[in-house]
């Protein structure tokens, strides 16, 4: 509907289904992290390189581009192979609300370096 706004990452989707897309994203995703960091506006999340691990991050960008429009999204492979940074970034006030949406967060959190 035009004019209405987007479901956003840190607010429920209002469509139970985009709520439920969401949800299967971020649970299929979110449970291979292996390190987070804190960033000043967001979050890194690292993961080991693989190719079903990159298509559900290329999946997630996808779709919460699209929802959450005032979120960043960063992807950072780095060399010969080695792990794969996702940062999910956005203004002062979104951190507290995307640190609620994942709970892998809340155990995992390194401070800013």
């Amino acid at each position: 509907m035009p004019g209405s706004p987007s479901p956003s990452l840190v607010t429920p989707a209002p469509d139970p289904a985009l709520a439920l897309r969401r949800h299967m994203l971020v649970s299929s995703l979110f449970k291979y992290v292996a390190e987070i960091q804190e960033l000043n506006d967001g979050y890194a999340f690292k993961f080991r390189r693989s190719e079903l691990l990159i298509r559900r991050i290329a999946e997630y960008i996808v779709f919460e581009g699209q929802h959450s429009p005032q979120l960043r999204f960063v992807l950072i492979a780095e060399a010969e192979g080695g792990v794969l940074w996702l940062q999910v970034r956005g203004s002062e006030s979104e951190k507290p609300h995307i640190r609620t949406v994942y709970p892998t967060i809340q155990s995992g959190i390194r401070p800013p370096a």
